[in-house]
């Protein structure tokens, strides 16, 4: 004879009734955060301008010192002088990578076959090097 299992012992329905009872612990959370004037909170979230400038008035203290202002400013202008000076550009090697001589001999070889099954690119190629010449 067939026996059934008790309609709660089913694993579909202990999954539903564990998402049941959390979500209405979730729903009774937001309700008592919205509505219980115990739990509400009166701070307004602050601005990033205002977080800013809290912050650097925590990590910045005045100099008082005059002499140690009179090196910070001179400091200051000597980084400005520096970062306006112009640097030399870079080099561009695109030229130099294309006519230096291949030093791998697997890939010349692979390049020499490349020409003797396409003869036609062979000839453009030697024709442009006649060309230069």
């Amino acid at each position: 004879m067939l026996t059934l299992s008790a309609f709660y012992e089913q694993p579909w329905f202990i999954i539903v009734m564990l998402l049941a009872i959390f979500g209405a612990i979730v729903l009774a959370v937001i309700l008592i955060k919205r509505y219980a004037p115990a739990f509400k909170s009166d701070d307004k979230p602050k601005s990033d301008k205002e977080i800013a400038e809290e912050e650097v008035n925590r990590l910045v203290r005045p100099v008082e010192d005059d002499e140690a202002a009179h090196q910070m400013e001179a400091s200051a202008k000597d980084l400005e002088t520096k970062t306006k000076t112009p640097t030399p550009e870079k080099k561009d090697d695109t030229l130099d990578r294309t006519v230096r001589p291949i030093e791998d001999s697997e890939a010349a070889r692979q390049m020499e076959e490349y020409a003797k099954a396409h003869p036609e690119e062979a000839e453009a190629l030697e024709d442009e090097k006649k060309e230069e010449k």
